[in-house]
């Protein structure tokens, strides 16, 4: 077996000392990631069905449900027991104790509502001419109704989380970021902020979505987004828990923690439309986030995670950036994962997964380089990028 030979991490590095994972190939990150390279799928029946135009039957739609776990539950319990799950299997794989509690910061990725805005948008206009009073009316009652449910998922959500397995981080070292796979990115730039700055010695960075059910479901069903028998440009629904610990290389040292990965860049960068727009994407945002990553980190990516999933305009929106791309800083060639094609659409747990899958990638000797771009696109506005590299030259497993 070829010998391995740890890289050296400066003070200045931020080491990946912890992951967390749960989707619906598994309730622990070592199982999800091994099951998503052999390229397992598991399906779920979900509840709204479709009329097949051949058979003339209701065919249910298909998704990616986390079974067992979460049967039975809705709204924020359901992203309880995702979360729950996901941050004790990060407990474990970190070794991170007590002890090591102060100091610790927990920032979490939270469903946002554009697709909930996007919808009501279109039923006020499917409703016909109104008054600008009564539609603004209308659309401050929803948002009104966004902000109580921010409220619910900080105020019991996230405190019961850290309850659950014993985590004690105080109101003014947790950040909560809400919207689509992208704010993955910027949660991971104010993290990095804050190690540097030494406010924080580690931090818990991750984030809980799902659309297998109820009204995020239909949502994304009455958008047209999902595909369908009759609609073969869509994503299949998913929901997941994601968590990675990323700390300042003498904190970790200081605990004995094992370092798997390096997190050297993160960006996030708006484009100037959302999807509710209808403007066809030309990859601009997510071609800036890229480029600025490469270049601060001066990594030259063999592997690409990038979150297709079967959508057409996001399929679009990589393929104008990847030609920008390559002109400028993108190795010729580089492999290509999607995650959407194990878990199906995970939102705001995206980022923290795809981490997942790359440093899994990494500790396996399986990723075929020794560094990742993780790409990031949503149907909102923002677009994120994050450069990951390996802390072992050798290729080979290492656990």
């Amino acid at each position: 077996m070829t010998p391995l030979e740890p890289t050296f991490l400066s003070m200045r590095d931020i080491a990946i000392t912890g992951l967390g994972l749960t989707t619906s190939l598994g309730l622990d990150v070592v199982a999800s990631c091994a099951s998503a390279r052999v390229g397992m799928t598991r399906w779920t029946q979900l509840d709204i069905e479709e009329p097949d135009l051949d058979t003339l039957e209701s065919v249910p739609l298909k998704g990616h449900a986390v079974r067992g776990l979460t049967d039975g539950f809705d709204g924020i319990g359901r992203l309880l027991r995702l979360g729950d799950t996901a941050v004790t299997d990060l407990i474990d794989y970190s070794d991170l104790r007590p002890a090591d509690h102060p100091r610790t910061g927990f920032f979490v990725c939270l469903p946002g509502h554009f697709y909930a805005t996007w919808q009501r948008q279109l039923e006020l206009l499917a409703e016909g001419p109104a008054p600008d009073d009564v539609a603004r009316e209308v659309l401050q009652t929803h948002f009104d109704e966004q902000r109580a449910l921010r409220e619910k998922l900080e105020g019991y959500l996230v405190p019961k989380l850290l309850s659950l397995n014993g985590l004690v981080i105080p109101p003014a070292l947790r950040s909560f970021f809400y919207g689509g796979p992208a704010i993955f990115a910027d949660a991971v730039g104010q993290a990095i902020q804050r190690l540097r700055s030494r406010e924080l010695d580690r931090c818990i960075v991750g984030g809980i979505d799902s659309y297998v059910y109820g009204t995020a479901l239909a949502n994304v069903y009455e958008l047209g987004l999902l595909r369908t028998e009759e609609s073969p440009s869509g994503f299949f629904p998913g929901e997941a828990a994601s968590f990675i610990l990323l700390e300042r290389t003498d904190a970790a040292r200081a605990r004995g923690a094992r370092a798997e990965g390096v997190l050297a860049c993160a960006s996030v960068v708006e484009e100037s439309f959302d999807r509710s727009e209808d403007t066809l994407p030309q990859g601009v945002a997510l071609t800036t986030a890229t480029e600025e990553c490469i270049r601060t980190s001066q990594a030259q990516p063999g592997l690409a995670i990038v979150n297709l999933n079967g959508d057409e305009l996001r399929a679009r929106e990589f393929g104008t950036a990847l030609v920008r791309l390559r002109s400028s800083v993108m190795p010729k060639d580089f492999r290509q994962w999607y995650p959407p094609d194990s878990f199906g659409e995970i939102g705001a747990a995206t980022g923290a997964t795809s981490v997942c899958l790359a440093v899994r990638g990494f500790a396996r000797g399986y990723a075929g380089s020794r560094s990742a771009l993780v790409l990031l696109l949503g149907n909102d506005k923002a677009r994120g990028a994050l450069i990951l590299e390996d802390t072992y030259r050798s290729s080979a497993p290492k656990r």
